[in-house]
Order: structure tokens, then C-alpha cells, then sequence
């Protein structure tokens, strides 16, 4: 992964403090149906989310591959991918959270766009997929929307590390904990970074005013960079 590159990318499609402020253009179903990646599919997710999924995506080498644990129907999935080169993806979800939610409609969505055969899925529970039958390729970026109890996330992120690229973008969704979320992304995830022997870097804590803000930043978004340290595994 193309770590500046992002870097710059990200500052040029986000201009500066802008990305931290709503647009609330987003809010309009016209405009949101002209700029949404992929309009017909549902999904927890705002359109600077989608943007930012489809720009980190665009900066994976030919060699490395995308990782999403927490697809729900196939609206983050298919926002990183569409329109860029073609990279090797696995995606999770065991489809035990919300009604409305199962492989069936993930598939479905996924074959409306042309891009069912391009996605590795795994129908499991995330912590079986951690092992390199299920991840042969290295993980330049990974997107973790799994569960956010303290556990599954600390997981999330230790459990990864050993597939990351040398040098990897890693986005953790609903970053933002408060009474309307009760999400442990933030800190469950700092805590693992923090007993790394890897170089981890925080770069942008991507707010949102409440769980929804589709203005924003839907729930809060954890961007955060990997660099291998050799020296950690000899």
C-alpha cells in the first residue's frame, strides 16, 4: 500500500479541515442518489465513507489485497471496489446482526454490479478466517466493521497483523463511542496497537455528530497505517 500517496490523496479529496465538517448536501436524496457508488444497495454507511473506502482501495499494489470483516449487504464492499483495478478481495460476515441481512441479499448485490466472481466470501464468523488457507495474499488494506465489543475488536486487530502487508492502511469503523453506539473501536484498538512490535500510526479520527450522520462520517472512522518492523520478527 501506497501509504503517501493515500496520504496526499486523501488531503486533496478531502480538503483540509472540510473533512471534518458535515455536508449537508448528503442529506439530499437527489444529490446522494448522483454521487452514492452504488445507489440501489442499503447500507450503514455515509457517502465521505464510501469516497474514502473507493480512494484507499485505488492505492493497493497489484500484489496486495482488500479485507472486510462486517460487509451487511455489500454497500462498503462494493464502494471500495467499483471502478477501480481489479485486486484480490476477501470479505467476512456471518450475518448474525440486523434483520434485514443475509449472504443471499450480499450476493445478490454483489452480482448486480458484475462483481460476485472478483470477492472471496466468507460466510463464518470472523475469528475462523485468520490463517493463511483464507488469507494467501497480503492485506494491504483492511476495513474491520465487525462487532465493536472490546474483545472482538482487540481481536480484530491482533489477529490481522501477521497478514498485513509490510506496509498496510487499516480503517476501523464506528470509531465514535457514546450512549448511541456503544462502540469499543477506539480504545480496544489503541490498546492493541499500543503492544505491537510494529510501527502503527493513528492519521485521521474521523468524526461524527451521532450513529447515522450521513453528513459525516456515519458513526466515526479510525484511519490508521502498518509498517512491519523487521527487526520485531527475527
Amino acid at each position: 500500500m501506497n501509504i503517501e500517496g493515500f496520504r496526499k490523496a486523501f488531503w486533496d479529496h478531502f480538503k483540509g479541515k472540510e473533512r471534518n465538517e458535515p455536508d449537508f448536501s448528503h442529506w439530499d436524496p437527489i444529490v446522494s442518489a448522483e454521487i452514492d457508488l452504488c445507489p440501489q444497495v442499503e447500507g450503514m454507511i455515509s457517502i465521505k465513507k464510501q469516497q474514502l473506502l473507493n480512494l484507499a482501495f485505488r492505492f493497493l499494489d497489484e500484489t496486495e489485497a482488500y479485507f472486510e470483516v462486517g460487509t451487511y449487504q455489500g454497500k462498503s464492499l462494493l464502494s471500495a471496489m467499483l471502478h477501480n483495478p481489479r485486486r484480490p478481495v476477501f470479505a467476512c460476515d456471518n450475518f448474525s446482526q440486523f434483520d434485514v441481512n443475509s449472504f443471499r441479499i450480499t450476493r445478490a448485490n454483489l452480482d448486480r454490479y458484475g462483481l460476485l466472481d472478483r470477492v472471496v466470501f466468507f460466510d463464518a464468523d470472523f475469528l475462523a478466517v485468520y490463517d493463511a488457507a483464507h488469507l494467501p495474499v497480503p492485506l494491504g488494506l483492511y476495513f474491520y466493521d465487525g462487532a465493536h465489543d472490546d474483545a472482538s475488536q482487540y481481536a480484530g486487530i491482533k489477529l490481522v497483523e501477521p497478514f498485513l502487508a509490510d506496509e498496510a492502511l487499516v480503517l476501523v469503523d464506528d470509531w465514535r463511542f457514546a450512549p448511541d453506539s456503544q462502540s469499543h473501536a477506539k480504545a480496544a484498538t489503541l490498546r492493541a496497537i499500543g503492544e505491537s512490535a510494529h510501527d502503527w500510526k493513528l492519521l485521521y479520527e474521523l468524526p461524527a455528530r451521532f450513529n447515522g450522520d450521513r453528513a459525516m462520517w456515519w458513526n466515526g472512522v479510525g484511519v490508521l497505517s502498518f509498517r512491519r518492523n523487521s527487526a520485531a520478527i527475527q
